[in-house]
């Protein structure tokens, strides 16, 4: 029997795999997603791999198996700890490496975009652990609230809270009094 990821959108909890695609493909696919998540919350592609494969390995040692209805949240819920983890012992590196180039973008552009995503990570920082996670969920991962409230193991209505009091701490810290975020 042959597994695949459910989508996202699919707020009924259920197992991870699914019998319409290949497991490796479906195994690969939850990977894929996790160092996604990682690397946008820890900010370094290496450092987001080796979290996930200690996500992995975790999973293997405690028996876990995909095949469970809550393994993808556990995944997550993992994953996420782990980078927490990562970001309370560590410095985060400079973004001006990583960030690819603006098309047509004068050095100056180029500049203030750098300095923006900065801005960003810095008030990401800032705000409370729920908060952070549910809005790099929610908005980076475009995951469903129901989704979300699985992989944090909290209620869907407050998910909704975490995300929307993170967005407004957010617009406080990065857009100054006025709350203007300078979209």
């Amino acid at each position: 029997m042959t597994y695949a990821l459910k989508p996202t959108s699919d707020a009924k909890p259920g197992p991870v795999l699914r019998s319409d695609v290949p497991e490796k493909a479906a195994l690969e696919d939850l990977h894929r997603r996790l160092v996604r998540l990682a690397v946008r919350m820890i900010w370094d592609r290496d450092e987001a791999e080796d979290t996930v494969q200690e996500a992995f390995r975790l999973a293997l040692t405690k028996g876990m198996n995909p095949r469970e209805v809550h393994f993808g949240a556990w995944m997550f819920r993992t994953v996420s700890n782990l980078c927490l983890n990562f970001r309370r012992r560590t410095k985060p590196e400079s973004l001006a490496d990583w960030i690819d180039p603006l098309d047509d973008a004068t050095p100056e552009m180029a500049a203030q975009h750098v300095e923006q995503l900065v801005r960003l990570r810095e008030a990401m920082d800032q705000l409370p652990r729920q908060q952070r996670l549910a809005l790099t969920l929610r908005t980076m991962e475009h995951m469903s609230y129901p989704d979300v409230a699985s992989v944090m193991q909290l209620s869907a209505s407050a998910v909704r809270a975490h995300v929307h009091l993170g967005r407004r701490r957010l617009a406080e810290l990065i857009g100054g009094p006025d709350g203007d975020v300078g979209r």
